[in-house]
C-alpha cells in the first residue's frame, strides 16, 4: 500500500513539474511590477504566477497545520481516554471473575 501512495506522490509531483516547465517555457514575457511606492523591475509572467501559487501553498499548509496539531491533540487524549477505560474494564471483569470463584 505504502508502495502505490509512493508512486502516486511521485506521478503526481513529476505532472506538476512538467507543467510548470511547460508553463515557464510559453510564459516567456517580462512584466513590471508597480507596488505604491516602488517599482520592482520586470520579471517573467510565469516566475510570477508560479511564485504567487507556491507562497499561497505555503501558506495554505501553515495555516491549516494548526487545525492538524488540534485534531492530533484531541485524538491522543482520546486515545489515552480509551486505554484507561480499557484498563478499567479489564480490572472489572477480573474482579467479576474473583467474586463468581469465592461464592
Amino acid at each position: 500500500m505504502r508502495l502505490i501512495k509512493n508512486g502516486l506522490v511521485l506521478i503526481v509531483a513529476l505532472a506538476l513539474l512538467v507543467t510548470g516547465i511547460l508553463f515557464a517555457s510559453k510564459n516567456t514575457a517580462n512584466y513590471p511590477i508597480d507596488l505604491i511606492f516602488v517599482q520592482l523591475p520586470e520579471i517573467s509572467i510565469a516566475f510570477l504566477v508560479l511564485t504567487s501559487l507556491l507562497i499561497g501553498l505555503i501558506t495554505g499548509w501553515l495555516l491549516s497545520l494548526s487545525t492538524f496539531m488540534r485534531i492530533k491533540t484531541a485524538q491522543i487524549k482520546a486515545e489515552r481516554a480509551l486505554k484507561l477505560a480499557r484498563k478499567e474494564l479489564d480490572a472489572l471483569r477480573i474482579s467479576g471473575l474473583k467474586d463468581s470463584k469465592d461464592e
